[in-house]
């Protein structure tokens, strides 16, 4: 009897466990956090928002080729994607420095932007941009670009007056010469 008054005791003390242990398993559970981002159709498109400008000043003419760097680089490189996922590219292109009255051309005058970095102006920004070195000729070249699924935000290149610089061959008369920069915004080749 005090057999199976033990067992008893024992199968009830079990069986009164089981409850707790099946409860301990409903403790977790899991939900969704969700976001949807439309895009704002009247601030929609990639715009190109600032270019570079650049003096070289004034210099003293030498019987040597010379290469200047920039006196003053006046504004950035600033590009502004809201959201557009195809890419983007911006070109430029530079006329021969001539003379006021187009008469006279600086001969063999190369102007070069070094690569700079293209940087998101949100420190917090994930997307990326590049930018590229370019000898500027007359013929479109890409400065800045933006792969599908990247340059979204704002990115800005900055350019030192130690990162734009003008080789002037020797052979050239004396004067104040001119060269039209032309930056174009556009979509990044598929």
């Amino acid at each position: 009897m005090k057999k199976y008054l033990g067992t008893l005791v024992a199968g009830m003390t079990l069986m009164a466990g089981l409850p707790l242990v099946g409860q301990a398993a409903d403790t977790e559970t899991t939900t969704k956090a969700e976001v949807e981002l439309i895009q704002d159709d009247t601030n929609k498109d990639i715009t190109l928002d600032q270019a570079p400008g650049v003096s070289f000043g004034t210099e003293k003419i030498t019987n040597d080729s010379k290469t200047y760097d920039a006196k003053n680089v006046t504004g950035d490189l600033k590009v502004t994607n809201p959201g557009n996922t195809d890419g983007w590219l911006v070109q430029v292109k530079g006329s021969k420095f001539m003379n006021a009255d187009d008469t006279r051309e600086l001969r063999g005058a190369a102007l070069t932007f070094a690569q700079v970095n293209a940087t998101a102006d949100d420190a917090n920004n994930i997307s990326k941009a590049k930018a590229y070195k370019v000898d500027i000729t007359d013929q479109n070249q890409i400065i800045m670009d933006a792969e599908a699924n990247e340059g979204i935000g704002k990115f800005t290149s900055k350019y030192a007056t130690n990162e734009v610089s003008l080789l002037i061959p020797a052979g050239n008369a004396a004067g104040a010469y001119t060269s039209t920069l032309t930056w174009t915004l556009g979509n990044a080749p598929s």
